[in-house]
């Protein structure tokens, strides 16, 4: 039995003992939850709370649940009950399943069609979508809910809701103008005033500019993932595509901002923003996730050495970065890594890959 298969029998075992509807598993910590439905990865992901590379355990597990577990950013999870469709999203996005029974749908509870979260997914494929999608749909039907004068313990508070909603229209505007204007012309001004709040709104969930750029990195870097798994080519495109689009991020984000970033974070424990302590443990699982990807295609051999891979890959774009850093931006990022994809990349995966490279 694989490590990531023994885990989530444990967390199974958890689930089952303590009668909890789900668990979740990281390195440094385990959170747990008795609200049903997808209540707690809604919560978890308000929460701000940090799944990348983490184990999960589920007593229902949909296409809106799967899609959820795939935007936290886990690698592995096991439901008691695994829908068909959701099996499908964790296969897509390189997500270990594992699962005592597999459904053709989830249901309401009244047996009278198919769950509303799963009606609210079935044309999404997009885990940020669905995240949109599904946190809309909770928030309506705690709406209905309080409307008809029902009560439960599990629905989110209109403030909470209104402000998850400003943190959102925050962090899109934002994206919209950085990626026009870059962080340097960019103003908090601007951004409140194009989201009609106040200045003091802003700093209610921001300290400062650059925090609003390292939060949107987060979902950029999971974006830039999900892009790659799902372009359309064989796999050393993909893991191009992957890793130039990577260091083109970053490049486009600007060199004081990394240089900033990277002073700040290359001390682990004189790091605040659980994020950022976590950002090379979720890029070095991301480039795994590409890997593994690849072997479950049967584009790379059973035996590819994923882990050692990965590791190495990610050294070289965290080293690329760093010399970009130190060099005062005199060179490309991103033409670095070109240039690596193009000369170094073939050889390193070539005893690897199943057939010819590609």
């Amino acid at each position: 039995m694989s490590e990531i298969a023994a885990t989530l029998a444990r967390l199974g075992e958890r689930l089952k003992d303590e009668k909890l509807t789900c668990i979740a598993q990281t390195e440094d910590r385990i959170l747990t939850s008795k609200m049903r439905g997808i209540r707690p990865l809604l919560d978890w992901i308000a929460q701000g709370e940090v799944l990348h590379g983490a184990c999960a355990a589920d007593r229902i597990v949909g296409k809106a649940a799967a899609l959820l577990y795939v935007f936290m950013g886990v690698k592995g999870v096991f439901a008691e009950v695994l829908s068909t469709s959701g099996l499908a999203v964790l296969k897509q996005y390189g997500v270990h399943a594992e699962y005592a029974a597999l459904t053709p749908n989830i249901m309401r509870r009244d047996g009278r069609g198919l769950c509303p979260m799963e009606e609210s997914v079935l044309s999404i494929d997009d885990p940020s979508a669905a995240y949109v999608a599904l946190a809309k749909k909770a928030a309506e039907l705690q709406r209905a809910a309080q409307e008809n004068g029902g009560r439960t313990s599990e629905k989110m508070t209109n403030r909470k809701l209104a402000a998850l909603e400003t943190k959102r229209k925050l962090l899109e505007t934002a994206k919209v103008i950085i990626r026009e204007k870059g962080l340097v012309n960019t103003s908090i001004e601007e951004i409140t005033k194009a989201c009609g709040v106040s200045n003091g709104t802003f700093y209610t969930y921001f300290k400062r500019k650059e925090d609003i750029v390292f939060a949107l990195s987060h979902d950029m870097f999971r974006e830039i993932y999900e892009e790659a798994q799902r372009h359309d080519g064989p796999f050393m495109e993909r893991l191009t595509f992957y890793m130039v689009t990577f260091s083109g991020h970053i490049e486009r984000d600007g060199l004081k901002l990394c240089q900033e970033w990277v002073r700040n974070t290359v001390d682990p424990d004189l790091v605040e923003n659980p994020y950022d302590k976590e950002k090379l443990r979720m890029d070095n699982d991301s480039m795994k996730g590409m890997l593994q990807t690849g072997v479950a295609r049967g584009e790379l051999k059973a035996d590819t050495p994923v882990d050692a891979l990965a590791d190495a890959l990610t050294d070289v774009l965290y080293g690329e970065m760093l010399c970009w850093d130190m060099a005062g931006g005199a060179h490309s990022f991103e033409a670095r890594t070109k240039t690596f994809c193009a000369m170094f990349l073939p050889a390193m995966m070539k005893p690897y890959l199943n057939g010819d490279i590609k």
